[in-house]
């Protein structure tokens, strides 16, 4: 999908708050990192690499958290990693962020079926932003109740 039909929905769902198209693409931004942490969060694979990892490499610059959290003798040290004990580490598995976009031509780095997560998200944040904030402050709660569920739907997992 690409991001000019990522903001066509937007547009639909935030009742066409900003101006111009490339407005949204902070909030589209701010949506891919909000759903990249959420992902990589509840272990969805698509959020998943691996890695050799020796000692003193520079962690990647998407590297949000191992998986598992813990067991590998491994630590970060000044954005490098350390080893315990281990000359190389084979096939570490980590949680990654996916890219941000900077064009309504560039492509959105989820599936399609995470592009209704996208959209509330970014819909949310423009609402929020664009109205009252002291209005939304209490559906924060509620909105990542549905965000969850909307991602449960995107996997085809029953709730």
């Amino acid at each position: 999908m690409l991001v000019q039909d990522l903001i066509n929905l937007i547009n639909l769902e935030a009742d066409e708050l900003l101006d111009e198209d490339t407005d949204n693409i902070p909030y589209i931004n701010l949506a891919i990192d909000l759903l990249s942490f959420t992902l990589a969060g509840i272990g969805d694979p698509e959020m998943i690499t691996t890695v050799d990892i020796i000692n003193g490499v520079d962690v990647p610059s998407n590297f949000i958290d191992f998986t598992p959290h813990n067991g590998y003798p491994i630590f970060i040290s000044g954005g490098k990693f350390c080893l315990s004990g281990v000359e190389i580490v084979h096939k570490a598995k980590y949680s990654i962020a996916q890219p941000h976009v900077s064009a309504v031509t560039d492509t959105v780095p989820f599936k399609d079926m995470y592009a209704g997560c996208l959209v509330m998200i970014a819909s949310y944040l423009i609402k929020k932003k664009t109205y009252i904030p002291v209005e939304y402050c209490n559906e924060d709660k509620a909105f990542v109740g549905d965000l969850m569920a909307a991602i449960k739907a995107a996997k085809g997992v029953s709730a």
